[in-house]
C-alpha cells in the first residue's frame, strides 16, 4: 500500500474522483479534503503505485484532477 496525494481544482470534482476510486477498489482509505493554495488536495491510501493511480485518474478525468 502507497500514500499518495490526489490534487483538483474544485472539492466536488475531487470528491467524485474518490468515490469513482472506491468503486473500482483502487484505494483503501481516504483522508479529510484540504484546500492547498489554489487547489485542494487528498491524501489516500492506494493499492496500486503511483504511476497506475496516474492513470486510472487521467483516463477517466483527464485534466481535472492528478496524483502528485
Amino acid at each position: 500500500m502507497k500514500k499518495n496525494i490526489i490534487v483538483a481544482s474544485y472539492s466536488k470534482d475531487l470528491g467524485l474522483v474518490i468515490q469513482w476510486l472506491k468503486l473500482k477498489k483502487a484505494i483503501k482509505r481516504s483522508g479529510k479534503i484540504e484546500k492547498r493554495g489554489s487547489v485542494y488536495a487528498v491524501e489516500v491510501i492506494s493499492l496500486h503505485n503511483k504511476k497506475q493511480m496516474q492513470n486510472l485518474v487521467k483516463e477517466k478525468f483527464g485534466i481535472f484532477a492528478k496524483v502528485i
